[in-house]
């Protein structure tokens, strides 16, 4: 079978190995995270976002150690900032957040867009809204700490980053 094929089929059966699947298709770079975990999975890789893969052969291998992994995504390898909105610490949806690839996650959301990769982000927006460029975030479907499955809810491509925002989170 070739390698297109099989990832295919496998996006098809859908599971923490088929969105993965999808995620290296879309040029994604993925990681393994311990399972039930956002922490990174220093038993199949050493260096956390920085070993993130977008090699099919990489995604199977690390599978196969542990079926039970969660998975998460290297935001800036990727080409991605991710907004990440945690209600618990005071974080709201903001207009600025416009329609774009959406994950509700254990306590929130996460925003996906597109960004140049020579941008500088701050950490954080304002309370309750985090901006994950450097490092990664755990992806759906993972299995949040709290039990709460990460869930996509807008799957759409990711959007340009909008002007407002990126004035907003631009060092």
């Amino acid at each position: 079978m070739s390698k297109m094929k099989e990832l295919a089929q496998t996006i098809d059966e859908g599971g923490i190995l088929g969105q993965a699947a999808e995620y290296i298709y879309d040029g994604w770079k993925v990681l393994p995270l311990k399972p039930n975990s956002k922490d990174p999975h220093f038993s199949l890789i050493k260096r956390a976002y920085l070993d993130a893969s977008n090699e099919w052969e990489m995604l199977k291998f690390w599978h196969k150690m542990d079926p039970n992994m969660n998975i998460g995504i290297a935001c800036q390898p990727s080409g991605l900032v991710v907004f990440d909105v945690d209600f618990r610490n005071g974080g709201e949806i903001i207009e600025e957040l416009t329609p774009t690839f959406t994950v509700k996650t254990g306590d929130g959301f996460h925003f996906y867009y597109k960004a140049p990769v020579e941008t500088l982000f701050k950490g954080k927006l304002q309370d309750g809204i985090d901006i994950k460029w450097k490092g990664y975030v755990a992806a759906a479907p993972s299995i949040h700490p709290n039990g709460k499955t990460y869930e996509i809810v807008n799957h759409m491509e990711p959007q340009i980053i909008n002007q407002d925002l990126l004035d907003m989170g631009a060092k």
